[in-house]
């Protein structure tokens, strides 16, 4: 722990004693402060969600009992209109005076727009007879013509394919007046949306155009049933209610934010939704006149995508448990407001008010439905989070106005703290500086005495002890400079040594390397590491440095052989004690022989072929000229005439050994005494491709696919007669190998500033026993053959100074590769 000093500590008492207090009251007031501020964070907050949901659910209330009145409006006309006299000018001035405002979107040709227009309140006036067929109906406007009449006694023939209004109509009392449930042809998401995003960007799509039927009975003088008065409500009247409300605002909107969750909708009594911007949401029938399926959790995939999904409440708990509960409580009267989230994902406050009216379909529940008002949670606690934001910059200013108090007078007590200490710890503090100097190594500081006091003498003292330190660390130095020297010069010659040296101690770590050691063990041979690890890739090296340390081996010097990156490697190993009976360990020796005994064993073939070129020389010459002799004599017999065929026979098949055995002859004497090369710079590719002209006919006899896959090479010389040759043998014998055909392919490269050819067969590849003996000369596995005819290759190979290598396995073909040097050959 570091420890405080005088100075420090004078600080410190003072800045605890002056600022503790202070820090403490400040602390406690911001904890205060920041309770009060989140207590009238939440109270702030609840008071505006009470007021905001009480706001919500007073204007549903308000639509709901504006609804009402507009149903028994509706409902008035229905009777004016029974009571009226039936003749065509009557109606349709009955009809054109009942008409209303729609506020709708429109497009234009500078973008979205929008449009006011009085509209009739009815789609459709109609009358009936008291057999069902319709004697008089302005629909859209228009009085329709006799032709245009239909029979609703019959579902099939209403406007929407299964209505049954006449039929309940007719059995109603004089004066009772049936209601329906809203009637209309469903809109899908992509008829309402037609290609735009969203609803509120859809200005193109179809409408919905639904209507609730109003129909009363009507009777003739007599008291008889005579027919039925239909009026049937427009929808878009009834969209009115609900499409203009803005949320949280005192204004309206032409069109809502669905995705804002801020918008209003109606329902009716039996869940449905009848009013929604999302016109594909509203209860419809299909084309044949079948009510659509509400939206439920097992809805298709393909109906959810194209919106063929109508929303009951009902079914709705999917989506969020609170909307069956809306449904329930709308038809107990209640009104109230409930947390919900919509299809869209927008969390909202949703107020509920139910829409009290009891005449025709509606009298199970006494309610034609409910009104729903939904406000985003966020947008009406905006002033809980403005109050609660001053709060904080005030809170802020506090503790910046208290910060700044503390930092001045801390500032302050340092300052009378540095002044009041400064006297008693300055000649403390210059005696401590030395001392640490003269321990970083500063031989030659030294402390300044300016009093005759204690202080003085431990300052004398002080550079007494630091003059005898300066004077035995220059003794020092000298000392192992001089050590350094020595071991310097050790360590050089140890790492000038070209064999690999190592010590090992007792208990088998490594303890020192020199150069060439490090370079032969790698990353391995780092001091510090077992025998075992060092030597892991070394054969049975750990094997023989264990038996030496148990003294299960003798000391003394022996060979090592080494298959390392596919090469044979011969090492002559030592091992010498350290000290007497190894006390100190042993020393390992390593030196590389691989030059040497490649060396020696390139000098015993060149030896070799060389006895073997002259013995074939002298052989060849000696059996030449009596087999010359034998050839004519044989020659002149099979000419004579008199002989029979049979004799002729044998004497063409002695002949043509002799001439196999002259044939011989000559691969020996080629093979003894070869050409002197020729370099000259040529193409090599070029000489390749001549090569394989003589090749083609053969191959194409033996059914062999040849192919030759050259590399651009620049110019080097060569003996294109001879590398000719070369490739003759090679590809020859791979021929030879293929009797039932095959594949040889032929590729130059490049590779380290030497040019490459590697020829490629798909044969039954050399066993890996014979590879080894390839370039020998006369070895061969062929009945027929010579055998040297890869010795000559090889030859040719190296007269160019390159290299030849061979890869092959049974039964996965052959691959040759000959590296040419680029540069001139000397």
């Amino acid at each position: 722990m570091k420890r405080l000093t005088l100075f420090k500590k004078i600080l410190l008492a003072m800045l605890l004693i002056s600022l503790l207090p202070l820090l403490v009251s400040s602390l406690l007031l911001t904890v205060n402060l920041g309770n009060t501020r989140e207590k009238l964070a939440a109270r702030i907050a609840a008071t505006a969600d009470q007021e905001a949901s009480e706001s919500l659910k007073l204007k549903a209330e308000q639509v709901a009992e504006n609804i009402t009145d507009f149903l028994t409006a509706c409902e008035g006309d229905l009777k004016l209109l029974a009571a009226l006299p039936h003749d065509p000018r009557t109606l349709k001035v009955f009809y054109d005076s009942r008409r209303g405002e729609v506020w709708h979107r429109v497009a234009t040709p500078k973008g979205p727009g929008e449009s006011r227009e009085w509209i009739p309140r009815y789609a459709s006036l109609a009358i009936v007879n008291r057999a069902g067929r319709e004697t008089f109906v302005i629909r859209e406007g228009r009085i329709l013509s006799p032709n245009e009449l239909r029979d609703v006694s019959i579902p099939a023939n209403t406007e929407f394919k299964s209505e049954e209004y006449f039929r309940k109509a007719r059995n109603l009392k004089p004066g009772e007046i049936y209601v329906s449930h809203l009637a209309g042809f469903h809109i899908s998401k992509q008829e309402q949306l037609a290609g735009a995003a969203d609803p509120e960007s859809a200005l193109h799509g179809k409408e919905y155009r639904g209507v609730i039927r109003f129909a009363t009975p009507l009777v003739d003088s007599r008291g008889e049933f005579a027919g039925i008065a239909v009026l049937s409500l427009d929808h878009r009247h009834l969209m009115e209610f609900s499409q203009h409300i803005l949320p949280g605002k005192n204004s309206t909107t032409v069109f809502p934010s669905y995705q804002s969750g801020n918008y209003a909708f109606l329902f009716d009594d039996e869940g449905w939704i009848i009013t929604h911007p999302k016109l594909w949401d509203i209860r419809g029938l299909d084309r044949s006149g079948k009510l659509i399926p509400p939206y439920t959790a097992t809805s298709t995939k393909e109906d959810v995508a194209t919106g063929r999904i109508p929303y009951n409440l009902d079914n709705a708990g999917f989506v969020h448990p609170n909307y069956p509960v809306v449904a329930r409580l709308v038809r107990e009267k209640k009104s109230g407001y409930v947390d919900i989230t919509n299809v869209g994902g927008a969390t909202k406050l949703m107020a509920f008010a139910p829409i009290l009216y009891r005449t025709g379909e509606y009298g199970r529940y006494g309610i034609f439905g409910g009104v729903t008002i939904g406000f985003q949670t966020d947008q009406f606690r905006e002033a809980a989070r403005t109050s609660v934001s001053l709060i904080n910059r005030q809170l802020q200013d506090h503790i910046t106005t208290s910060a700044f108090i503390v930092a001045l007078t801390s500032l302050l007590v340092v300052l009378c703290a540095w002044f009041l200490s400064r006297g008693i710890t300055r000649p403390l503090a210059v005696l401590t500086d030395r001392a640490r100097r003269l321990a970083a190594d500063d031989s030659g500081s030294r402390v300044e005495v300016i009093s005759g006091d204690e202080v003085g003498e431990l300052a004398e003292s002080f550079n007494r002890m630091a003059g005898e330190l300066e004077q035995r660390k220059n003794n020092l130095l000298q000392t192992l400079e001089e050590l350094r020297t020595e071991r310097n010069f050790k360590e050089s010659i140890v790492d000038s040594i070209s064999s690999a040296i190592q010590t090992i101690a007792p208990d088998g770590t490594l303890t020192s390397i020199n150069g060439t050691g490090r370079r032969l063990l790698g990353a391995a041979g780092e001091p510090g590491t077992h025998y075992r690890d060092a030597f892991r890739q070394w054969g049975d090296m750990p094997t023989r440095i264990k038996r030496v340390l148990a003294g299960e081996k003798t000391y003394g010097r022996e060979p090592l052989t080494m298959d390392q990156e596919g090469r044979t490697r011969y090492f002559e190993v030592g091992f010498f004690p350290i000290y007497e009976n190894a006390a100190g360990g042993i020393t390992v020796t390593m030196r590389d022989e691989t030059e040497k005994e490649e060396l020696r064993e390139e000098m015993t073939r060149m030896d070799r072929l060389a006895s073997l070129g002259k013995l074939s020389a002298g052989i060849a010459h000696e059996v030449r000229n009596p087999l010359t002799g034998i050839s004519l004599l044989l020659d002149d017999l099979h000419d004579r005439t008199g002989l029979d065929a049979d004799s002729k026979a044998l004497m063409g098949k002695a002949l043509t050994e002799i001439e196999r055995v002259e044939r011989l002859i000559a691969a020996l004497l080629n093979f003894a005494s070869p050409p002197k090369v020729q370099f000259v710079e040529g193409d090599l590719n070029r000489v390749l491709q001549d090569t394989f002209l003589l090749l083609k006919r053969e191959c194409e006899r033996q059914k062999v696919e040849l192919s030759f896959v050259p590399t651009l090479l620049p110019s080097f010389p060569f003996d294109g007669e001879k590398i000719k040759q070369s490739l003759l043998n090679i590809v020859k014998n791979a021929l030879e190998a293929m009797p039932d055909g095959g594949k040889i392919e032929v590729q130059t490269g490049f590779h380290e500033g030497m040019a490459v050819i590697t020829v490629a067969d798909s044969g039954p590849g050399i066993p890996a026993k014979d590879i080894p003996l390839i370039f020998e000369p006369f070895f061969t596995r062929k009945g027929a053959g010579t055998g040297l005819g890869l010795s000559i290759t090889q030859r040719i190979v190296e007269e160019h100074h390159g290299r030849i290598s061979v890869e092959s396995s049974a039964g996965q073909g052959t691959r040759f590769t000959i590296l040419l040097p680029l540069g001139p050959v000397v």
